[in-house]
């Protein structure tokens, strides 16, 4: 059977490898690390990697266990995120969640340094939501990429901004897999504290089918969620 799964990249990627000081060559080298990682949710999303274990009566699912390619945040961001309102939060209250992962592998920068990806990532139906703790990615550099089109916002009263990022198709058919054009992935870069410059939590909701990703769900997502992030400094 022919099957055609969309997958995406958060924003800087999931595993939003667009640091401080990325410039040139180095961020088309990010990109090529976004579109692999797009590559991989796409083939979550098809059931070619092994799901969360599911309890009995279709009950959600719980954060697979850790693997030595995660980062060590990723328990605690998957517990951040794998909470029971998130179907209602992404709009979705009869559904539950069939998978709930890490977001990403090793991260292998352009001067040969290896970084643990510190993500995790859930799918509800066709929706799939990841959150990425960005120890080098600040608010000021997403809006400071232009090749973004990114918008400030505000959350909670902590800087943030938005934007969009394309997406990726995986096809399958005679055996075979190919790429295409996916859709487009909601991004929202929210700081820890008040500053521009500190590190940031980025969350990212795409869909797995022809409907357009829900952005306001982003930040009802993100109001609930991030006050439960290790290292949230609630605005004074």
């Amino acid at each position: 059977m022919d099957s055609d799964t969309g997958a995406q990249p958060e924003p800087a990627g999931p595993e939003s490898p667009f640091g401080r000081g990325w410039r040139g060559a180095d961020v088309q080298a990010a990109a090529a690390l976004v579109l692999s990682a797009a590559v991989l949710a796409g083939m979550w999303g098809a059931g070619l990697f092994s799901g969360s274990p599911v309890a009995d009566g279709g009950k959600p699912a719980a954060c697979n266990p850790p693997k030595a390619t995660d980062s060590p945040e990723y328990p605690a961001l998957c517990a951040a995120l794998n909470r029971p309102d998130l179907p209602a939060l992404i709009g979705a209250p009869t559904e539950h969640v069939s998978i709930a992962q890490s977001g990403g592998g090793p991260i292998v920068h352009g001067d040969g340094t290896t970084e643990f990806d510190a993500s995790a990532q859930v799918q509800i139906g066709p929706v799939c939501v990841r959150i990425t703790h960005n120890h080098d990615l600040s608010v000021r550099d997403v809006t400071g990429l232009t090749s973004l089109l990114a918008e400030p916002a505000t959350v909670l009263g902590h800087p943030a901004a938005t934007y969009r990022s394309a997406t990726l198709a995986l096809v399958f058919k005679g055996g075979k897999t190919s790429t295409g054009t996916g859709g487009v992935a909601r991004n929202l870069t929210v700081s820890l504290g008040p500053d521009l410059d500190g590190e940031t939590v980025e969350l990212a909701v795409w869909r797995q089918d022809d409907t357009a990703p829900d952005e306001a769900a982003l930040f009802r997502i993100a109001e609930q969620v991030l006050p439960t992030v290790r290292g949230w400094v609630p605005a004074s």
